[in-house]
């Protein structure tokens, strides 16, 4: 139910030529035509996440450090960079900046469908 609403709602944000519009199109530009490509769709790869990738992933969309995200997590540096690691691998993405935005992107649709 959830995954149907979410999918919904970030659809209609892609289709919407306001301000929401314009987001989409700021953030598919900067990630990238293969990156925008896959966001299209974000909850198909988010559910391969496992429950601690997923932390990581949103506070890599509130723009923490791996210092940070450690210190949030309680783990190591070393083990955030492994999260970010499988992270990219799973989502298909080439850097943490594509993975952050994407997490923004994320967040954003669940704040919408909360509405």
């Amino acid at each position: 139910m959830l995954i149907a609403l979410l999918s919904e709602t970030w659809h209609e944000l892609t289709d919407d030529r306001g301000e929401s519009g314009q987001e989409w199109r700021r953030i598919s530009s900067l990630i990238g035509e293969s990156g925008a490509n896959w966001v299209e769709d974000p909850v198909r790869h988010i559910e391969e996440l496992t429950d601690r990738e997923f932390d990581v992933f949103i506070l890599l969309g509130r723009g923490l450090s791996n210092h940070g995200i450690s210190t949030a997590l309680y783990v190591t540096e070393r083990t955030v960079k492994s999260h970010v690691t499988r992270i990219l691998a799973k989502l298909q993405l080439d850097s943490r900046l594509q993975a952050g935005l994407v997490a923004q992107a994320y967040m954003h649709v669940v704040a919408l469908s909360s509405k």
